[in-house]
Parts: structure tokens; sequence; C-alpha cells
């Protein structure tokens, strides 16, 4: 009754849902945008300077057919000097342009443009200036040479709150390279934080910039406009170009290198790639890391640019244009036409319900709750009275719990997040002011050494070199060098230095030194002193030297740069500590003279960092972005690595902290600044910062904070742990005086339960319960038992396979055959009649009982099918009832098994003084009709055909060989190549007409199995069976009576090799002779 339910569910579910499909399919073709029909219509935007990655999104929208989708053939023009967007746009030379915010001064020139959308959130424009100039704020710049642009409406604004007349200043024509600036032909310069910085950094000359942002001057910056009678007049498509414009510009940002690669290849090769890469980085700060709020643009901000420009007397007025800000659609058609389709759909969905409400609803009974019903199965009673408790009261409690925990780790992730910038910023800040304290010291240095170059070559200015030495205690050493190689140089002197010079005197703490000019022909010397006390000296000595300082990191640097040099980390020979080297360059009018240096050590920086931590067990450092050389670490110790015998800078990757190198690892997977990663140290949440250094500092370095979460939210955790512990046990108390009661009732029905299950699954052993007081429940308990027995019967009788499919399908069986490619086996004892004759009953009905024991756990191992017993025969087969696509090989593993227990069997038999019985086996495969067979009151799964009687024939060959596995030839082609088997000869069993070879199963090529592997002599056993068998094959019966007596010298008690040797010696004897000489 019920499959007949669920047949007519099905079926009336079959007839519903093609209907729907149709329906759903025939609306889908409604949703492509009805401009696709057309024509593409052709539009153009201008662009405001030459292409780079500052216009990534557009070229993204046209390369990847966002544009084209929405229905336009888009034209992309190149901007420059010359190009007036406003102008081009407002005339109608462009449909689209890139604007600034100076969108607001042409409206009030009568050019009526609209900011479809703000792509660069932030301004880019920046003024920037060189270490040399020693400009430190906007207002130094009052009086500076200027290299200028023109439109910087934001610079103006910035310049005039910081009190520098813009007008005033003296300016020089912008030629965008800020190698001028170093060249002393300017001071400052406008430029885009996108694009002049990267030259300045590979040059590695440090630099400040100066941002409107930073003072107050929040102007937007690229922003994409068109003329507002043309937005009226075609408002989809306005609509239309934004959507696939801002759809371009998240494909770009999400996509750089290869939004680069397209840039190079299709639209300017000026910039390297390296350069574009930067761009992009820089340009994803401007544009906002989040896809959804591209474009996005704030009245409320418009406003206040407004206002500034009111006050730099731009505009007469602060109000806002009406029109400035777009406020469309950005679907046009699909604003109205998605709710429609949707709705549509809906009320057809909803008059099917209604027409065939009941089909429908046993339609949804099948599709959506059988699958929930599967998955879950019925639940215990015991079960669902506790959920019933657990369904009322706990989730109030957890989720009252969960709220607090999460209101409380937010507040504790933030606090957190404060102390890692906090962190980061006071380590930058350090770092600044350990090089800044350095280089005031090297610039008086150098401003003497620019005076009198010659003061340098005299013993009086190792006073002046110690006192810049002293003036900061991170100085290690202070010196002047020249462009002719002289070199002068005051240090300090500490153990390291003792141990690498035992020359140096115990007494020691100063030492100065200078080495002589170059001088061709001449060999140079290095002329060093000691000193106690500054600047009583206790011992000096002169050293040839072969030093040129000129050839030392920074010092090419500086004389390019025309500015501070800070060079990466090295390893000091004489301390085995990091240091670094700061160089600033000495002029003499506009002649490079020399370097004014100093060393300084890291130990004051990671003591620092050690210090000041972000939270208890945190870790600071500071590292290089590009090559990951550690500059400061807690631990000085694992800033440094020793390999070959040699010190070396450790980096990123191989430091000795594991936190340290999977940060490293994750950030460079991610580029993600700030993140979260598992401890592989001790399995704790650890949250990474990296923050990099600002721009202009002269080197890429940032500032790392690993912090374990739990430092701050540990004791949240803790807290929460354990009320909830509390409410687990107060609940568990309540729940055990509802479970108890409730499990009383129902035990006995859920063993009955597990009883079935059991027999279900044919596990028939299954201990039963002590019966129920119960009269319903114990009467359901003795049918189960009567079940379990009569089962365990019949399984004994039947194929456990058959069995099993019976009881899972619920279907009787019928009478059927079907053909089946099978393996047989046929297997029987040798002599079992006189055996049986000789032996008492009992005696008899161990060693057979034992027999099949044996030789039936050995086929069900393989997976194998035991038909019958006859006697003392066994019929088996593979492949049947469940298909075994390796049956061939399961049965001849099977069939090994079988024989080689029987062996250890009869070893124990023979100890114990019982005769020996030894064991046949036949093997073939073939196709045959496999089923159930007999008459209705009484049924047989069996096989039947010739290749079931040709199993039957190769068991009794095996008397005639005298061997225990005897394989047919398709057994042997099936498993020739995992197998060691030997032929013995070609028969023709009964009901053949033809003859096939036989073969002796011996062993598995491959295999450690003790019952499948190959036993000594086997595989040369095999061999020389072959060799002789081939001669036998081929005619040579005497060659081939060679090779079998060469078998029985090696294998003297091998009954295939007596047997064939005769027959060859009876073949050559009947064998004509040969007539002639």
């Amino acid at each position: 009754m019920a499959q007949s339910r669920l047949a007519a569910v099905k079926n009336r579910a079959t007839q519903v849902w093609p209907k729907l499909a149709t329906l759903v399919i025939a609306a889908c073709l409604l949703l492509p945008p009805l401009h696709q029909a057309a024509a593409l219509e052709q539009v153009s935007l201008q662009l405001k300077w030459k292409h780079q990655f500052q216009f990534a999104g557009y070229y993204q929208a046209l390369e990847q057919g966002f544009y084209r989708d929405a229905g336009l053939d888009v034209t992309i023009r190149e901007g420059g000097p010359d190009i007036e967007v406003a102008e081009a746009v407002a005339g109608g030379k462009a449909d689209f342009g890139i604007c600034s915010a100076s969108v607001l001064r042409e409206w009030a020139k009568g050019l009526h443009l609209v900011v479809l959308a703000v792509i660069f959130q932030q301004s880019p424009a920046i003024i920037l200036v060189p270490r040399r100039a020693d400009i430190s704020s906007v207002s130094d710049l009052r009086g500076r040479t200027l290299m200028d642009a023109p439109g910087s409406d934001e610079i103006a604004a910035m310049l005039k709150h910081e009190g520098v007349d813009y007008r005033a200043m003296p300016r020089i024509d912008h030629r965008g390279d800020p190698r001028d600036l170093l060249a002393g032909r300017a001071d400052a310069m406008v430029a885009y934080s996108t694009n002049e910085p990267f030259v300045l950094e590979r040059l590695g000359a440090a630099y400040r910039t100066f941002s409107p942002s930073e003072y107050g001057v929040d102007f937007y910056g690229d922003n994409l406009c068109a003329f507002e009678a043309q937005v009226k007049a075609h408002r989809d498509r306005a609509a239309a170009f934004r959507a696939a414009s801002l759809k371009g510009w998240a494909y770009a940002l999400a996509h750089k290198e290869a939004t680069v690669d397209l840039i190079l290849r299709a639209y300017s090769k000026t910039k390297s790639r390296d350069a574009l890469l930067f761009e992009a980085t820089r340009t994803a700060m401007l544009v906002g890391h989040d896809p959804d709020l591209i474009g996005a643009q704030d009245p409320t901000r418009w406003r206040r640019i407004a206002a500034t420009y009111h006050q730099l007397g731009l505009l007469r007025d602060d109000a806002l244009p009406q029109a400035l800000i777009w406020e469309g659609s950005d679907t046009g058609m699909h604003a109205w036409s998605m709710p429609l389709l949707l709705g549509s759909v809906t009320a057809a969905l909803a008059y099917l319900a209604y027409r065939r409400r009941r089909s429908m609803a046993a339609a949804f009974a099948w599709l959506v709750m059988l699958p929930p019903i599967v998955a879950i199965g019925r639940p215990r009673l015991s079960l669902i009275m506790s959920l019933l408790f657990i369904a009322l009261s706990i989730p109030v409690l957890i989720f009252i719990l969960i709220y607090n925990y999460n209101k409380n780790s937010a507040g504790m992730v933030s606090i957190l997040d404060d102390a890692v910038a906090q962190t980061s910023r006071a380590g930058v800040e350090r770092t600044k002011s350990l090089i800044e304290s350095t280089e005031s010291p090297l610039r008086f240095l150098a401003t003497v050494a620019a005076a009198d170059s010659g003061y340098f070559r005299t013993e009086q200015s190792n006073d002046l070199l110690y006192r810049a030495l002293t003036s900061a205690e991170h100085i290690d050493a202070a010196y002047v060098s020249f462009e002719d190689g002289y070199h002068r140089v005051v240090t300090r002197i500490d153990e390291d230095r003792r141990r690498n010079d035992p020359r140096i005197v115990a007494v020691a703490n100063w030492h100065a030194s200078y080495i002589d000019a170059i001088s061709f022909g001449l060999s140079r010397v290095r002329h060093r002193k000691f000193f106690d006390i500054w600047p009583h000296e206790v011992d000096e000595y002169n050293i040839a030297t072969d030093v040129d300082i000129r050839t030392l990191p920074g010092y090419q640097t500086a004389k390019t740069t025309r500015t501070l040099a800070v060079t990466e980390p090295s390893i000091n020979p004489d301390t085995g500590f990091p240091i670094l080297s700061l160089r600033v360059p000495i002029f003499h009018g506009v002649d490079f003279i020399g370097c004014a240096s100093a060393n300084i050590t890291i130990d004051v920086l990671s003591r620092f960092l050690d210090k000041h931590r972000a939270s208890a067990h945190s870790t600071t450092l500071i590292a290089d972005r590009n090559d990951g050389k550690i500059i400061a670490f807690p631990n000085m110790q694992k800033g440094v690595r020793v390999e070959n015998d040699k010190l070396r800078i450790a980096t990123l990757a191989d430091i000795d902290d594991p936190d340290v190198r999977e940060a490293s690892r994750q950030h460079a997977r991610t580029d993600a600044d700030s993140f979260a990663f598992r401890s592989p140290a001790n399995g704790e949440d650890v949250i990474a910062a990296f923050a990099n250094f600002p721009d202009g500092f002269g080197q890429p370095w940032q500032v790392i904070t690993l912090t374990p979460i739990d430092d701050f939210v540990g004791t949240l955790k803790a807290t929460n742990r354990l009320i909830m512990v509390v409410i687990i046990i107060l609940t568990m108390i309540e729940l055990f005086f509802i479970y108890f009661a409730s499990r009383r009732l129902s035990r006995p029905v859920e063993n009955v339960s597990q009883q079935l299950q059991a027999i279900e699954g044919l596990q028939f052993d299954v201990p039963t319960s002590q019966p129920s007081n119960i009269r319903e429940i114990a009467k359901l308990e003795h049918a189960a038992s009567l079940l379990r027995n009569s089962l365990k019967s019949f399984s004994s009788f039947v194929p456990l396979d058959i069995v099993r499919q019976l009881i899972k399908s619920g279907i009787p069986l019928t009478l059927g055959v079907e053909p089946r490619f099978l393996t047989i086996f046929f297997s029987d004892l040798e002599n079992f009649s006189s055996h049986s004759e000789t032996l008492a009953p009992d005696d008899l009905l161990v060693q057979i009982s034992t027999y099949l024991e044996q030789v039936s756990g050995a086929i069900a191992e393989e997976g194998g099918t035991v038909d019958k017993f006859i006697g003392d025969g066994v019929m088996a087969f593979w492949n049947a009832p469940v298909e075994r696509p390796d049956h061939v090989l399961r049965a001849c593993a099977g069939a090994l098994r079988a024989a080689r227990r029987m062996e250890r069997v009869n070893d124990a038999w023979e100890a114990e003084g019982r005769p020996r019985i030894r064991i046949r086996i036949g093997l073939n495969c073939a196709n045959v009709l496999v089923g159930n067979v007999g008459s209705s009151a009484r049924l047989s799964y069996t096989a039947l055909g010739d290749g079931v009687n040709v199993a039957a024939r190769l068991e009794g060959i095996n008397k005639l060989f005298g061997t225990t596995i005897c394989i047919s030839d398709s057994m042997y082609n099936q498993a020739q190549s995992d197998v060691y088997a030997r032929p013995l000869k070609r028969v023709q069993v009964k009901g053949r007409k033809t003859e096939f070879m036989i073969y002796e199963l011996l062993a598995f090529r491959a295999s450690d199995d003790p019952e499948l592997t190959v036993r000594d002599g086997d595989e040369q056993l095999c061999a020389m069976t072959w060799e002789a068998s081939q001669q036998m094959e081929a005619g040579d019966f005497t060659a081939s009576a060679r090779g079998y007596r060469a078998i029985l010298d090696k294998f003297p008690a091998d009954p295939v090799a007596k047997f064939m040797l005769k027959e060859c010696e009876e073949r050559a004897a009947n064998l004509p002779e040969k007539v002639g000489g």
C-alpha cells in the first residue's frame, strides 16, 4: 500500500515539474537586456592623462567584455597635458571623462558635469621633498622652489591652510622626474603618491611627502563624469556605462598583475612593470578594498570640498549644484524587469500550487522531507523526552552566553587592534628617532667637511668625530671618507673587538684611525691609536690595508641621491651583531667630495622592541619587506644565523621562530596586512599585523607584530568556559532525572530494535538483554528471538549475499537465471572414501568439518559465494550475486589460501597421529548461467553451464598430475601477470571437442601474504617447467624430456615432471626414424 502511494506521488510529481521547468526556462529567456538584440552603441571615454594603472578599471571593463555586455562599444582616448577633459566632455567630443574635484569649478564656468562615480576616495596629489632639503613641515616650504603642475587645487588649499602663499612660491616647469629634486633643481614638487615616489624608492633616496588629507583638506580624486544634458538624454546608457566601469575596477584591483600585463601589452610601455605594480598597490589604497563601495560618493563630503573652494576664493559660495551627484539606477530596465519577472514566476507557481495542491504537497514531501528523515532516522523515545527539555531551556542560555561572549570579544579585539597599531607606530617612531638622532651629527660633520675638507686630515678632527660618536649610545663608529680614498674614523672598543684583534690593549676603550689616500704605486696604511679615557692615548700601531670605503654599501647611493642613505643591515665582523650604516653626502659647492658616515648597532632597537610589546606574549620585529631580512628582533641572537661557519642576517623565511615564518608565509599568500593564523609552535590563534614604514623613509621596512589572541580574550574565554561548565552541570543534573525515567520505559523497546537491526545485518551473535516485565514488550522480544533463530538457520543453507539481498530488497525470491562471467571453484579430498572406511565416525566428522571450515573461510575472505557442499566436495563461485571486477584474482587467492591452510591442518593432524588428507582444487572462468533454480517450493542459488563442468573436470585432473590447484587457460590468460603458474599439458575434458592447456597455480608474484607469496623453489620450478613444456609443444620430445629430467634433478619429488617425462619418452619412442643422412 505504501509503495503504491509512493509510486503515485512520483508519477504526479513528474507531471508537475516539467511544466514548472518549462515556465522557468521561458522566463529566464527574458532576462538578457533588450539592448543586446540591437547593435552596440558607440561611446567614448576621455582620460585625463597618459595610459597607466590610474585608469585600470576602464581597461579591464573593455577587455573583459563588461562594456559589451552592457550594449556599449567603448573607445578609450588617452589624455595628456594639452587635454582639458571637462571641455571635451561638455563640448561633445567625448561622452564620458575622468575628472577631479575641480568639477565644482567647472560648474561655475557653465560646464555642468555630473559625477557618475567617485573612483579615488582620496586624492593622490602630494608634495614631494628630498630629505636633504631640511623641510620637515608644509610651513617650511615658504620661499622654496616648487616644481608645480596645474590643476592641483587640493595642494593650494593645503598650503593656504599652513600659511604658505601658493602664488608667491618660486616655480619651475614640471618635467615629471623626481630626479630633479635630487639634482637640486627644485626643493619640492607636486606629485602623485602612486607614481613619483617609486623612482626615489628605487634609488634608495629618503624623502618626505605632504598629503592634503593629513592637513584637513580631504578632496576626492579621480571620478567618472558626463555632461548633464547627455545624462538626461541617455540615462540608461549612463547607468550601464557606470555599472560596467565599476565592475571593471573591481576586477582590476582583484587581478593587479594581469591588469599590469594588459597595460603593457595593449596601451603603453612607458612605465616598467615594477612601476605599474607600485602604482597598482598605491591605487588600491586610494580606491578602497571593498568592491561594493567602489564609486561611492557622499554629498556631505562634496559640501566640505565646495566650502574649501569657497575659502580659496575659487567659488562665489559653497552651495552644491543639485545635479552634480548621480542619483540614477544602475540597472536601467532591470530595475523594473527583474521584480516583474520574479513576480510573474511567483504568480505562476502559486497558480500551479492551487490547481495541483495535493500533488505539489506530495511532491514536496517526497523531495524535501525525505532526505532529512533518511539522514536523521527515527530518534529514541528517551532522546525525544530529553531533547524537549533541552529545546525549551538550553538555547536561551546558550544565546545569552554567545551574545555576551561575542560582544566582549569584539571589544577585546578592538583593544588588541589599538594596542598592535600603537606598538607598530612606536616601533616606527623609535626607528625614525634612531635614524634622525644619528643623521643630525652626521650633517654637522658633512657641513664642516664641506667648509674645510682638509680639517679631517688632521688629528684635531678626532675630537669632533669623538663628540659625534658619543652623541648617542647606539652609534658604534663615526667617520668621514673622501673621494680620494682618505678615511678617518673613531670607534668604541668592546670585548668583541678585543677578541677579534689581540693587539688591542686590554685597557683601551676608544679607537681612532685614518687610512691614507689612494696613491698609485704606493701601498696604503691604516694608522691606529687606542685610548683608555679620551684623549689619553695608551697604544698605537700601523697596518697595511686595501680597504676602499667608496665601495661599501650606501656610499654610491648617497652620491647619486645627494641625500641621506641608509644601508641594509650587515654583520659587524668585530662584534658579530647586525649594524646599519648611515651616510650623508658632502658637497663642496656642486661637487661631491665624500660622505660623513656612522655605524649604528641594532641592540638598542631590539631592547626597545623587547620592552614595548602589544601584550605579554606578543612579538614585534622590524624586517625588510622586499628580501625579508631581519632589521631588529627582540631576541638579538635570533636576528643572525650561522652558515658555513659565517654569520649572516636572518630572514623572515629562515629565522629561528616558527610563528614569524608562518606569518611571513601567510602574508605572502594572502597579501593581507592583518590576519589571524594558528601558531605552529603551540597551536594558539595569533593575530599578525604588517605595517609599512612611512613613505620616504628611504628603506622598504615594515613593522610586524604577532599577538596571541588569548592575551586579550583568554580571561574572557576562561570565564565563559566556567559559566558554560556550570550551566552544563546544572542542566545535566536536571536531565538525569528525566532521562532516568524515560530510559526505564524505552530501554526494552530499544533492545528489541537493536536485535532487529543486528538480524538485518545477519549478525546473530548479539547478546540478548533481560526480558521486560511489560507483557507487550515481552511478546515482541520473543518474536524477535524466533526471527533471529529462523534466519540464522536459513543462512546456513543459502549464500549470505543472497540472504542479505533478500532482506534489503524486501522482494520474495523467484525462479530465474542470468548469463554472467564467473570464476568457478571445485574442491574435494583425495581418497576420501578410503579414509571414511578406516576412520571412526567422530574422527571423520572432525576432519571433514575442519576441511570445510578452512575452505569456506578462505572463499569468504576473498568475497566468494559458497554454492553447496557435495559430500567432501565444495562448489563456489565469484562475481555473483555481487559483481567483483577482480573475481579471477580473488578466486586464485581463495584457492591458494585453502590449499596452504589445509597443509597446516595436515601437519597438525600428522603430529596428533591422524592421517593426512590432501585437497584438490579446480578453477575455471567462463560465461555461465547463474540464479535461482528449482521448483516453486524449493529454490537453490547456483551456477549452470559448460564452464561449471570444466571446473569440476579440472579438479579431477589433479589426481592425474599429482597437483593441488589446476586452472584453465582462460584463468591463466586473465591472471598471468599476477600469478606464478606452470603449464601441465593440453587436455580434452568430457563435453569439450578441442584440447586446451591447463596449468598448476603456485603463488602470487607480488605479495607479502604468507598464504599467497612465492615459496622457495616456486619461481625456478615454474621457469624450468615452462621451458620443458615449450619444447614439448614444439614437438621436440627429446629436448622436452631433458628439461623434465633437469626438473627432477632439482626437484626429485615433483609429480608433474615424472608424469611428463614418461609421456615425452613414450612419444619420442613412437616417432618414425629419419630416412637418409
